[in-house]
C-alpha cells in the first residue's frame, strides 16, 4: 500500500476517503476477532488478580462501541469529536457495569489501552498503518473513549457510593428514633401527673429541648442525605413570593424579637417564584434563621430583587463576619464557621442542596467583623 501524505488526522471530510473507508472496514469486517482478543486479554488480567467475571459481563458495550469507531472513521469531519460522540450513550451503561464489578479507574483505562493495541494489530495485520495517519485516527478516538468513560465511571461510583451511604445513616437515625420516642413518650406521662414540683417543671422542660434538639438533628441529617444522594424529589409550581416569604420569615421574627436585633425585609410579594415550595422554603429558612442565630446586635435585613429570569433574595446580617476560608466550606454538611453557638452544621448544607435541586443558586460574601451577605437565587415563573 503506498504511504499517504502525512497530515493532520483533522483533515477536511473528503481527503483520504479511501483510507478512512478501508479502516473502518477492516474494523466491521474483523470486529468479532477484535472482540474475542479483547475479551481474552482483559480475563487474562482479572484471573491474574484471583477474580473469576463471565465474559458475558466483561463484553458489555464493546461491540458496539467498535461498529461506533468504524463509522465515526468512515464519515469522516473531526475524528476525535467523532469519538466522543461514538462512545457517550454507551459510555455509562459501561460504567455502571464496571463499578458493579469492583473495577478501579485504572482497570477502566487499561480496557482502552488493550483496546486500542489490538486495533492497532489488526490494522497491522491488514497493512493499513503504513504512516502515523491511521495510528493517530485510532488513538484519538480511544483517548476520546477513555475520558468520557472515565467521567462516567466517576459520576456512577460517586452516586453508589452516596447510595450507601445514604442507606447506612438510614438505618443508624431509625434506630436513634427508638430511643428518642420512649424518651418522648416518658416525659409526655410525667406532664400527666397531677401534683408535680415547680423544679421538676423546668427539668422537663429542659428534656423536651433535649429532645427536640435531638429530633431536629435527625431530621436534619435524613433531609442533608436525601438530597446528596439526589433522593429528593423536586415538584416546581408557580407560588408568590410573599406567601413563601411569609412562612419563611416567621420564626426568625419572633426569635429577632426575643433578641432585641432589627429584623426588616423589602420584596414585592407580588412576584411569582417556579420552585418546590418545601425545598425552597426549607433554604430560604435555614439561611434567615441563621443569620439571626449569629447576630448578636444590629440588625438583619431580607431583600427579593426581581431579575429578568430570576428573583434574588438578600440576607444582609451583623454577625462578626467570616473569614475567605470558611466561606469556602461553610455549605458542606457538619461545616461551622462560629464558634460559641449551638448547632449541627446542616443549616447551609441544607440550603444549598435545596436550592440546587430546583435549578437555583446559593453563595456568600463576608469579612471578619463586618457581617455576612447571603443570597439565593429561584426561578422566576413562566407565563
Amino acid at each position: 500500500m503506498s504511504e499517504p501524505p502525512a497530515i493532520s488526522p483533522f483533515a477536511a471530510p473528503g481527503q483520504y476517503a479511501d483510507t478512512r473507508r478501508m479502516l473502518a472496514d477492516t474494523i466491521d469486517r474483523r470486529a468479532d476477532d477484535i472482540e474475542r482478543r479483547w475479551l481474552e486479554r482483559v480475563q487474562k488480567d482479572i484471573v491474574a488478580t484471583g477474580r473469576e467475571i463471565p465474559p458475558t459481563e466483561l463484553r458489555d458495550g464493546i461491540g458496539e462501541y467498535l461498529a461506533r469507531i468504524a463509522r465515526a472513521i468512515r464519515g469522516g469531519g473531526s475524528i476525535a469529536g467523532g469519538g466522543s460522540a461514538a462512545w457517550s450513550d454507551v459510555a455509562r451503561e459501561h460504567a455502571v457495569t464496571r463499578v458493579r464489578l469492583g473495577f478501579d479507574i485504572g482497570q477502566l483505562v487499561h480496557e482502552f489501552i488493550l483496546l486500542r493495541r489490538i486495533l492497532f494489530d489488526v490494522t497491522q495485520e491488514e497493512s493499513l498503518t503504513a504512516n502515523a495517519l491511521q495510528s493517530e485516527w485510532l488513538a484519538d478516538l480511544i483517548e476520546a473513549a477513555i475520558a468520557t468513560a472515565v467521567k462516567s465511571y466517576v459520576e456512577s461510583r460517586d452516586a453508589a457510593d452516596r447510595r450507601i451511604r445514604s442507606e447506612h445513616i438510614g438505618f443508624l437515625t431509625h434506630e436513634l428514633r427508638n430511643p428518642l420516642t420512649t424518651a418522648t413518650m416518658a416525659a409526655t406521662r410525667l406532664r400527666r401527673k397531677a401534683e408535680i414540683p415547680e423544679a421538676h417543671k423546668d427539668t422537663l422542660d429542659m428534656l423536651d429541648r433535649g429532645l427536640n434538639r435531638v429530633r431536629s438533628m435527625i431530621d436534619g441529617i435524613l433531609l442533608t442525605e436525601r438530597l446528596e444522594a439526589r433522593e429528593m424529589e423536586c415538584r416546581p409550581v408557580d407560588i408568590t413570593f410573599g406567601h413563601l416569604m411569609a412562612e419563611a420569615t416567621r420564626a426568625a421574627e419572633f426569635e429577632a424579637k426575643n433578641k432585641g436585633i432589627a429584623f426588616t425585609t423589602r420584596y414585592d410579594a407580588a412576584m411569582e417564584i417556579h420552585v418546590d415550595p418545601t425545598l425552597a422554603l426549607s433554604a430560604l429558612q435555614n439561611v434567615i434563621d441563621n443569620a439571626v442565630k449569629f447576630t448578636d446586635r444590629g440588625h438583619v435585613h431580607v431583600v427579593g430583587d426581581d431579575g429578568p429570569s430570576e428573583v434574588l433574595v438578600h440576607v444582609y446580617d451583623n454577625c462578626d463576619g467570616l473569614a475567605p476560608e470558611a466561606l469556602n466550606t461553610i455549605f458542606e454538611p457538619f461545616k461551622r464557621a462560629h464558634s460559641g453557638k449551638a448547632g449541627t452544621g446542616l443549616g447551609l448544607a441544607i440550603a444549598r442542596r435545596a436550592v440546587e435541586a430546583q435549578g437555583g443558586r446559593i453563595g456568600a460574601d463576608s469579612s471578619v467583623g463586618h457581617g455576612c451577605h447571603f443570597w439565593l437565587a429561584f426561578p422566576k415563573a413562566k407565563h
